[in-house]
């Protein structure tokens, strides 16, 4: 019952974020300066951030979406048909490392962005990224911050954990990454999980919410960085040497 729910809230929240156009912009003009070369995308989803960055990308075959999800694959498929476009769409799971022998030392970028805090033993996880990469190669990571906000909506989502700066920073350096930025992103969202999650204890995201927020990126993205709390998320960005 509680993987089912995990399910159904997941697809909902990914449904929710493709109401949200601003939102993944924002995430993709944030994590953009830092793509290079061939991209494998990790944990694609339906393509909310594929379909934004992949048309960057100018050669064929020169960015991999993947996911496990086969209702996500069929979607993917959907959106990048075989050989009509820079995008190449495969099964491939974080957590096994027979998916990354094929993939060992083929990425100059990989993106996994709301993947890492899924799985079980991200350490491992974190290796199979490493062994992708090409040397000089860079991960872009992008994992919820704040152990302390972890509440409904992350249970219902299927997550795990969520990280402090200094976890993922160690974690990252240990599997023999060497550790370049750290950006915190979305503080104007802390508020609102904390709210929905601790103390209503939702367990989805409503696509007429995502809207009613998305409507207001422009402004988000001005005074997100004025804050003074910490950010609902943390991207880091780590080079294999």
């Amino acid at each position: 019952m509680m993987r089912q729910l995990q399910k159904d809230a997941g697809a909902a929240t990914l449904d929710a974020l493709a109401e949200a156009p601003r939102f993944n912009q924002w995430m993709a003009d944030t994590i953009r300066p830092y793509m290079q070369g061939r991209v494998l995308e990790l944990g694609a989803g339906i393509g909310n951030l594929t379909k934004i960055l992949a048309p960057d990308r100018d050669n064929r075959n020169s960015y991999l979406a993947t996911d496990i999800d086969p209702v996500y694959l069929e979607r993917l498929q959907a959106l990048f048909p075989p050989g009509s476009s820079a995008v190449e769409v495969h099964r491939c799971d974080l957590t096994d490392a027979r998916d990354f022998q094929r993939l060992e030392g083929q990425a100059d970028t990989v993106i996994c962005m709301n993947v890492l805090e899924h799985v079980r033993d991200d350490r491992a996880a974190l290796a199979h990224i490493f062994a992708a990469l090409r040397s000089g190669g860079r991960a872009i990571l992008l994992v919820p911050q704040g152990p302390k906000l972890f509440g409904s909506l992350d249970v219902a989502v299927g997550h795990i954990r969520r990280y402090s700066e200094e976890e993922l920073r160690s974690k990252i350096e240990e599997a023999g990454f060497q550790f370049e930025k750290l950006i915190p992103f979305n503080r104007i969202s802390r508020p609102g999980w904390l709210w929905q999650g601790k103390v209503r204890k939702q367990t989805t995201l409503s696509a007429r919410q995502m809207r009613r927020f998305d409507s207001l990126v422009w402004l988000w993205r001005r005074i997100d960085p004025l804050l003074p709390w910490r950010s609902l998320s943390l991207i880091a960005v780590a080079g294999k040497p």
